[in-house]
């Protein structure tokens, strides 16, 4: 039973791996990356059934002159010209798009904007001389940025939710099953100096600036603070955590520890209710009246796992410790991972 359950664990965190991996490449060969890539955020054909084809901004080679960028990408043996008109006070704030396939005109309209990860605007050409067969030979050929765009900001949020979730489910369990091993006890020191880093964060970000003004600090300057501060309790709560579970520190030094690392639990848990559950709602419309409701809830588990957590660590037995790398690691796992994919689809513009 015991070797199942550890090939079990094994084979779902390779599989997380490769999902993971997967999913990332497939954010990143296809983020629109404005200005590097080109002026706007997307292109995309619109086909006479109305079904949009979206092309990835990297195929455009764009070249700037004082008043317009023009922008070109060879799709189906033609070349597509795109002619945008430059904002009066941003580059950026484009202000007319003319195309043209072929060497003949046509359609080209703005559709909107987004942020990628500036507020850049986004293009539909319509009327290309192409055969159905030709479109889909280029939907084919564009078939990850097709992908991305018909999952959407909602489904691809799930996603991240998903695999957050597998991440901390499997990474609890391999700690559980290896808790001896020198990773397991690094990466639960980390999730618990992680979670006091982002309390700290959280918690001095809402000192206002107007506060801090009257001691000489500027905006700039508090920021500062706030982003080193954060860091430094961070390091030194992952570091005593680390050597409370190699047991090397004494006894009056244990129980600031313990303290410390419960906290940070509680933090870990708070972000991974934040962000797998009451993020995912907002999400969903319907959802929203429920959101005061499920925050007051998780914030009432989280307080539970919190005083879990202190338990284990005072009892401070091989089995109590090995729980505590379990917990500590699975919420851990579930936060970074959020974080991570979150702030990767705000900062690649898939989301706003």
């Amino acid at each position: 039973m015991h070797r199942t359950i550890l090939f079990l664990s094994r084979f779902f965190l390779s599989l997380w791996l490769v999902l993971i991996i997967s999913f990332l490449a497939l954010l990143l060969f296809n983020a629109p990356n404005v200005p590097a890539n080109t002026p706007f955020a997307s292109a995309s054909i619109r086909t006479q059934n109305n079904a949009i084809i979206y092309l990835p901004n990297r195929i455009f080679n764009c070249t700037e002159t004082a008043q317009q960028f023009q922008c070109q990408a060879d799709i189906q043996q033609d070349v597509l010209e795109l002619s945008l008109t430059k904002g009066n006070n941003d580059s950026y704030d484009l202000q007319n798009c003319e195309a043209q396939y072929g060497g003949q005109p046509v359609s080209c309209q703005n559709t909107g904007e987004t942020f990628a990860p500036i507020l850049s605007k986004t293009y539909e050409v319509t009327a290309l001389d192409l055969s159905p067969q030709q479109l889909q030979a280029v939907q084919r050929k564009y078939q990850g940025i097709n992908t991305l765009m018909q999952l959407g900001e909602v489904r691809l949020f799930q996603i991240s939710v998903g695999l957050s979730l597998v991440a901390g489910i499997a990474t609890a369990f391999f700690t559980w099953l290896h808790p001896r091993l020198f990773l397991s006890k690094v990466f639960a020191s980390v999730a618990a100096g992680f979670g006091i880093h982002q309390l700290v964060l959280y918690g001095l970000g809402q000192v206002r600036y107007d506060a801090v003004n009257a001691y000489g600090l500027t905006p700039g300057a508090w920021d500062g603070v706030v982003v080193s501060t954060a860091i430094a309790t961070g390091i030194i709560t992952s570091l005593a955590t680390a050597l409370l579970l190699w047991q090397k520190l004494n006894r009056p030094t244990q129980i600031l520890v313990r303290i410390m690392s419960s906290v940070g639990i509680f933090t870990l848990c708070w972000l991974s209710f934040n962000y797998s559950f009451i993020f995912g709602l907002d999400t969903f419309g319907s959802f929203l009246p429920l959101e005061s409701i499920v925050t007051g809830l998780a914030a009432a588990v989280s307080v539970v796992f919190a005083v879990a957590a202190a338990i284990l660590l005072w009892s401070h037995t091989h089995q109590s410790l090995k729980k505590f790398m379990s917990l500590g690691s699975g919420f851990g796992a579930v936060a970074l991972t959020s974080y991570l994919l979150i702030y990767l689809l705000l900062g690649l513009g898939y989301a706003d």
